[in-house]
């Protein structure tokens, strides 16, 4: 039975916390590694915190003394979390680069069917 998600996260963390543990073999993830597992919950629900923001920011507030600075204060923050996930990620290994070797994923490129790429224009 996977481990179920700490009571110190939040609902929206716990989510994040079963859709890792659910998306891995049963004894991928020891106990050793919970607090890496509980970080990544946390950095990923700040980034999608971050990315409301900023989608809420209007283009006028740049104009405001300190509005391009407030926004250029959460782009960086959200690049943080976005680096801070990843080593997360990379340090759990549930990157799909850490769960394919190179040849597979390779041969996996080469069985795409020919046609149109999503950023082909139509």
């Amino acid at each position: 039975m996977p481990a179920q998600p700490p009571a110190e996260l939040t609902d929206a963390q716990a989510m994040i916390w079963r859709d890792a543990v659910g998306s891995m073999p049963g004894n991928w993830l020891t106990r050793a590694a919970h607090p890496i597992l509980i970080a990544y919950c946390r950095h990923a629900c700040r980034a999608r915190l971050l990315e409301m923001q900023i989608a809420q920011f209007e283009v006028e507030w740049t104009r405001v003394d300190g509005g391009l600075e407030r926004l250029d204060k959460l782009f960086a923050m959200a690049e943080r979390e976005t680096r801070a996930i990843s080593a997360c990620a990379r340090a759990l290994r549930l990157t799909p680069q850490a769960l394919m070797h190179p040849r597979t994923a390779g041969r996996r490129i080469n069985d795409l069917p020919a046609g149109p790429r999503p950023w082909d224009e139509k």
